[in-house]
């Protein structure tokens, strides 16, 4: 396979052919019919055009070999970073594998050997990233038997068949434990929204597995994490520092291959409102709002964020009670997903899939508000949605302080893949949070000072909803 530079290729996969004329280029041995069943399986799928952070990684890790074996890409939520990962594994894949990956043991079960392994979050990612898997993979792979499968908490091990495996770390971390999955032929480990996976992984779950990957002497790998804030120095550092001592005096090791696609949001229009302390006044604007927008867009789909779970049940429940938007309650257009306690559904298996079907209804606009927790922030794709509202800052805890992070993972719910949308945030004006002296309503200031030239508006009805019929129209119009 030829060895290419990358940035040679970035301004010419302007489109899906060019990425199937650099693919057979790349692997002249590749079969023409594949590259064309990918560019017309990924057309169909609604992606119409490579993403710029596509067009910036892809030439890369489509190389069979470089120097770099850790990969980190930066992008803001929504930006495509997903397909960028998953492309690079359906077109590696060897297709004489599609029948050796699992095998028994003499002395023990059977035991799996998949081709890759992706690290998410959270549990309701991983029915997601297998639908973007398999909505991207040529139809001549899939009849040949590839497979894709998530894994979660609880689940029948017997059935993981597929050459890629999808779980969040602790569960995966098990499997391998258990010598129920073997890591010696995987060549791609992925660490999705490494910023939540890796940094709010206390017991270093992540760090784990590659450990143990590292002592398989696969020499076919790379490890790619992707993340919207976390800086590649703080990921390179942490890498160093945990898995160094296996590694000692090959400084060459840890090559890393970074790609940073600013965050700018420029194609979300950023409002907000903080004209009052009392609770009431803000549940009526929010009621406004929303009315106003099924009155003008009846296929409108919004999702609503709240720091707190009691807050997203409460705010619920008196909205269905306003008879302003009886036409939606009588529609059953509502619904709410948040973290709750397992217990309440009577298992974890239990809770996923009850979680699955809201946001497959969600998504297949069965429910037209979805009124929710940071559990559906991070990496969940809404294609449809052009409205997030944010009820109160976000903020670290329900009580703590303003959390950038939070916020662009809440907003990028709308305006993914160079589509376009709104976001509105509701702040209260001068009250304070338990643990910060600093009033909501600044919250603006903070964004502002943490996104040089973010444009914010301060809500006005007229030019609110003037911007929201403008994305509505021009989205429409791409779609066409």
């Amino acid at each position: 396979m030829q060895q290419i530079d990358n940035l040679e290729y970035v301004d010419q996969v302007n489109s899906w052919l060019d990425l199937s004329n650099l693919l057979i280029k790349l692997a002249p041995n590749q079969q023409k019919q594949f590259t064309k069943e990918l560019r017309d399986k990924l057309k169909s799928g609604n992606y119409l055009k490579p993403a710029p952070i596509q067009k910036m990684v892809l030439p890369f890790l489509l190389q069979e070999k470089t120097e770099e074996r850790f990969v980190y890409i930066k992008s803001p939520t929504g930006t495509g970073k997903t397909l960028a990962f998953i492309l690079p594994i359906i077109f590696f894949f060897d297709q004489d594998y599609i029948q050796q990956y699992y095998q028994a043991q003499q002395d023990g079960p059977v035991q799996y050997y998949p081709y890759a392994i992706i690290l998410v979050a959270t549990h309701a990612l991983l029915a997601q990233i297998q639908k973007d898997f398999i909505g991207a993979t040529p139809d001549i792979l899939l009849k040949q038997g590839f497979k894709v499968q998530h894994f979660d908490k609880g689940q029948d091990e017997s059935i993981i068949m597929g050459h890629v495996i999808c779980g969040v770390p602790q569960t995966i971390l098990k499997l391998i434990q258990k010598k129920t999955i073997n890591l010696k032929n995987v060549r791609f480990i992925v660490v999705d929204e490494a910023d939540n996976t890796i940094l709010n992984d206390k017991s270093q779950k992540v760090i784990q597995i590659i450990s143990k990957f590292l002592e398989s002497n696969n020499l076919r790998w790379k490890i790619i994490s992707c993340g919207a804030t976390m800086e590649v120095n703080e990921l390179k550092s942490l890498f160093i520092k945990s898995l160094g001592e296996k590694k000692q005096g090959d400084e060459e090791f840890f090559k890393f291959k970074y790609f940073d696609f600013q965050i700018t949001l420029d194609n979300i229009y950023h409002y907000y409102d903080g004209s009052t302390d009392r609770e009431e006044d803000m549940l009526k604007k929010m009621v406004s709002v929303i009315k106003d927008t099924f009155t003008t867009f009846a296929e409108a789909q919004i999702m609503i964020f709240f720091n707190a779970k009691s807050k997203c049940h409460e705010t619920k429940q008196l909205l269905m009670n306003d008879p302003q938007l009886k036409f939606l309650v009588e529609g059953n257009c509502l619904c709410e997903i948040i973290q709750d306690n397992i217990q309440d559904y009577g298992g974890a298996e239990e809770m996923r899939k009850a979680q699955q079907k809201i946001v497959d209804d969600f998504k297949n606009g069965v429910y037209k508000i979805m009124f929710c927790s940071d559990l559906m922030g991070r990496g969940m794709n809404f294609r449809k949605v052009r409205l997030v509202i944010n009820y109160g800052a976000p903020r670290v805890k329900p009580d703590g302080e303003f959390d950038l992070r939070r916020y662009n993972q809440r907003v990028g719910r709308t305006g993914r893949m160079e589509d376009l949308g709104v976001a509105l945030t509701l702040l209260k004006l001068s009250s304070k949070s338990l643990n910060s002296d600093i009033p909501e309503v600044k919250f603006t200031d903070f964004l502002q000072s943490e996104i040089p030239g973010l444009i914010l508006k301060k809500y006005e009805t007229t030019d609110f909803f003037k911007q929201l019929k403008e994305v509505y129209t021009k989205t429409q119009q791409k779609q066409k």
